[in-house]
């Protein structure tokens, strides 16, 4: 009889399932299980990518995405601003192929095709931009959004800048004299003034790109001169003929919806543009001059910074008491500094730190420059009555936790903002005085009563931006010790080798050896030994001498750090603060 053996059915392990992008994320820490849920929901709603939805939703930096996708796919992440691109390759994949594909071709070795994917993952894509070029694609990953503007940089589906310059004049030559009716209604029709609306635009599109912060147009006898601010230093861009002096003026005023037929008193007006796929927020303020309106344009652009602590400079030891101020329960936490020195993106640096799910964040801003998830946003609306002291009384009664207000104009905001701090809120705000210890005094004035501050006032932050230099062209001094004995500054203690850098100019930083701002801080934290200096009201140089027997460094000592860390050089230092 023959034996017949029962063989066991043979096990089949389940291969282990490959986690989704999103998954992820999540398991590196870059979004939360409730940002995936929403993120998803988006997708399945209306569609679209996934990556897209995420830079789109503000839960990761566009930068930071990439560089993850590169890692996961196995490509390299690149800076599309530090890279040159070769222009003989953009006639091998047509503009509309670029941008159904979220690709920018960068350069060609043989028959390799070096693109930017903002997904490197999209395999169609890959496959379409090899059928188009008829060439081997390697990939490399950048952000969506400075793709899309190296494909406005690049591809010039139009006529250069002289060339629309060109055509106005030309246009300008053969028109007849017209009422000043018809002129402003031919401005706001787009076809029919196309040269002067595309000036414009490639002014405009031209500054976002190279990151400026202002663009000036200056109204002179024979010309209008624009001029665009670039880390803080002001460059000539381009001259406007005096014949479109006029025409100039007013397209930028319908932009901002401002009163095109009065040019006798200042105006203000905000305008949004679509640059490089994202949103870019203007304010426009026109003056009268001797020579016609002078325009200038603020550029905030929520996408040109990245918020977060080590970006704006701060030290590690600076950033970590900082840190701690800004995460206890209630009080007031001022930043402080003129005009124009990052003030505002600080604190929202702070408000990204703290604002929760867990806590209820409002702010009050004058202009909204950053959207932020989480937070609730109102924009100060002074000739209807919505200031700040007003909004401050509203949003008092939104049961808040944490409050930022923009700036501390009058003495109403001010106690208000003392009072809230007193029954339990942390409020955030700005304050214009030259240095931290500056701040109290500048309160007591304002009418905040003196036995009020020492109990609500938790820290002040002093501030200044200088410019960094270049990466690209950095060399070091080759005698440090001469240069500090020569400008006649001490340095730093506790450095065991003295150095120094500069930049020597190149392309990069148009020749100037400085490309970008990084801060100088200085912070003042108060505690019991204030109080009575704040009750007689004593002068700054008393809160100076407390802060600096806690350890305080001022915002020329934290710079002489960073250009012993080559971060910028003590002449630029020296600049701003003294």
């Amino acid at each position: 009889m023959t034996r017949t053996e029962i063989i066991p059915p043979f096990e089949i392990n389940p291969m282990p399932q490959r986690k989704s992008l999103g998954e992820q994320l999540v398991a590196t820490g870059l979004l939360t299980e409730v940002q995936l849920e929403l993120a998803s929901r988006e997708e399945h709603r209306h569609g679209g990518s996934f990556i897209r939805i995420v830079a789109q939703l503000g839960f990761i930096s566009p930068d930071i995405l990439a560089e993850f996708l590169g890692r996961q796919a196995g490509t390299k992440s690149v800076n599309l601003n530090l890279v040159l691109v070769d222009q003989s390759v953009l006639a091998l994949v047509p503009q509309e192929v670029c941008r159904m594909c979220g690709a920018m071709p960068l350069s060609r070795q043989n028959d390799t095709l070096t693109v930017a994917l903002a997904d490197p993952f999209d395999v169609t894509a890959v496959d379409t931009l090899q059928q188009v070029s008829g060439c081997t694609i390697e990939v490399v990953t950048a952000p969506e959004c400075d793709i899309l503007n190296c494909l406005e940089l690049y591809y010039t589906s139009g006529d250069t800048l002289g060339e629309s310059i060109e055509k106005v004049l030309d246009e300008k030559e053969r028109q007849t004299a017209v009422p000043l009716d018809e002129i402003l209604g031919r401005m706001t029709n787009k076809d029919e003034d196309a040269p002067v609306i595309r000036v414009v635009r490639q002014i405009i599109t031209r500054a976002i790109n190279n990151r400026a912060s202002d663009i000036h147009f200056e109204p002179e006898e024979r010309l209008m001169r624009v001029r665009t601010r670039m880390d803080g230093v002001l460059y000539q861009d381009v001259f406007i003929p005096k014949a479109m002096q006029s025409a100039v003026t007013t397209r930028m005023k319908i932009l901002a919806d401002l009163d095109l037929a009065e040019t006798r008193v200042p105006q203000d007006g905000r305008a949004t543009i679509i640059v490089g796929g994202r949103q870019v927020n203007l304010r426009v303020s026109s003056l009268p001059t001797s020579h016609g309106e002078n325009i200038v344009t603020r550029i905030l652009d929520p996408s040109g910074q990245m918020l977060n602590f080590k970006v704006l400079g701060m030290l590690p030891d600076l950033e970590a008491e900082f840190r701690k101020v800004i995460n206890l329960p209630y009080g007031v936490v001022l930043v402080t500094g003129p005009t124009g020195s990052g003030k505002s993106t600080t604190l929202y640096a702070a408000l990204q730190e703290v604002a929760t799910m867990e806590v209820s964040t409002f702010t009050l801003e004058d202009p909204i420059e950053y959207r932020m998830p989480l937070v609730r946003q109102t924009q100060v609306k002074e000739d209807i009555g919505l200031t700040f002291s007003a909004g401050l009384r509203a949003l008092l009664r939104q049961d808040p936790d944490i409050i930022l207000v923009g700036e501390t104009r009058d003495t109403e905001t001010a106690q208000l903002m003392v009072r809230a701090a007193l029954t339990g809120h942390l409020v955030f705000s700005t304050l214009h005085t030259n240095d931290a210890p500056g701040a109290i005094p500048r309160l007591l004035d304002m009418g905040v009563d003196a036995f009020l501050l020492p109990a609500s006032l938790l820290a002040v932050l002093g501030q200044r931006l200088v410019r960094k230099i270049c990466p690209d062209c950095r060399a070091e001094i080759p005698d440090a010790e001469a240069v500090f004995a020569k400008l006649k500054v001490a340095p730093p203690a506790g450095i065991p080798k003295l150095q120094l850098w500069r930049g020597t100019g190149c392309a990069n930083c148009k020749n100037s050896g400085y490309k970008g701002r990084i801060g100088i801080h200085e912070l003042m934290v108060l505690d019991d030994r204030f109080h009575d200096p704040i009750i007689r009201r004593a002068g700054a140089p008393e809160y100076l001498r407390l802060a600096r027997e806690k350890g305080m460094r001022t915002m020329f000592e934290d710079g002489v750090i960073k250009a012993t860390q080559g971060l910028t050089t003590i002449e630029e230092l020296l600049l701003v603060t003294r």
